[in-house]
């Protein structure tokens, strides 16, 4: 799977790149600030609670073409709903970071 899938990206931006670019950065934020929580809700065993902040997270990325990113989120999701550990929730921090820096440049274009 690809790391973004432009056309969600480019269509998301509906040819004004310079505004998504805010909601990007808010994305980014917030979805650090979700990864904590989802962290702690997960050490005391809140699992639906971590369920609805993947979901939200899968839903978010998805929406703006951060693909990896959501189908991890996605597969995690589907792990605690079927009463395992998330997997590969090590892995959604750094891809978090590399899907936003990847869609911040593909929305700002060549320099």
């Amino acid at each position: 799977m690809t790391l973004l899938d432009h056309a969600q990206l480019d269509a998301m931006a509906a040819g004004q790149p310079g505004l998504l670019l805010p909601i990007v950065h808010d994305f980014a934020s917030h979805g650090r600030d979700q990864l904590v929580t989802l962290e702690s809700t997960l050490a005391d065993n809140r699992i639906e609670e971590s369920r609805g902040i993947l979901h939200q997270l899968k839903g978010s990325a998805g929406t703006m073409g951060m693909a990896q990113f959501a189908d991890i989120c996605r597969k995690c999701e589907e792990q605690l709903a079927n009463n395992q550990p998330p997997t590969r929730l090590p892995e959604l921090a750094s891809l978090l970071q590399e899907s936003i820096d990847h869609a911040i440049a593909h929305l700002e274009g060549p320099r």
